[in-house]
């Protein structure tokens, strides 16, 4: 688990590798539809809440399809990591210090959320190692708030 609690707002949060010195995304209608914005190296996710605090936890391997019935919501996007250090935060989080070392790679990211009282929520992240780059993100696990666009939009511009 990273510590401390992630403050989220704005109905968001970011992991990026720390290569990113600009990592924060811009949000367009579809992005906000779909629950991400992303680049090679950075996403924002959609969070269920607007703002509150979130436990974050960190998982090294795939996302369990089985554990479906845990979460709200879960979305898989490609990420890559060059400088093999993520951080997660929010975006009125700054110097946070929620820092892991992360392999460099290419990894399918599957951000799994639930909401666990009125401000909080648990967000799991699962880092998968692949050979080949994903083309796509999947949106694994869908609530009512989402509104994801026919054709995803899979690139962003720097916020």
């Amino acid at each position: 688990m990273l510590l401390p609690k992630l403050y989220f707002s704005y109905g968001q949060f970011m992991a990026y590798d720390q290569s990113e010195h600009l990592p924060g995304c811009d949000w367009t209608e579809e992005h906000t539809g779909q629950g991400f914005a992303r680049r090679e190296s950075t996403v924002c996710f959609g969070t269920l809440l607007e703002f509150g605090h979130a436990e974050i936890t960190v998982v090294f391997g795939a996302y369990p399809s089985e554990s479906h019935a845990q979460y709200e919501r879960a979305i898989t996007v490609p990420f890559r990591s060059t400088s093999g250090k993520v951080t997660v935060e929010g975006p009125e989080e700054v110097g946070a210090e929620r820092v892991f070392d992360l392999p460099c790679g290419d990894y399918k990211l599957t951000a799994a959320q639930a909401i666990t009282s009125d401000d909080e929520e648990r967000i799991d992240l699962f880092f998968e190692l692949v050979d080949t780059p994903l083309q796509q993100s999947p949106i694994v696990i869908s609530d009512e708030m989402l509104c994801a666009p026919a054709k995803l939009v899979e690139t962003s511009e720097i916020a």
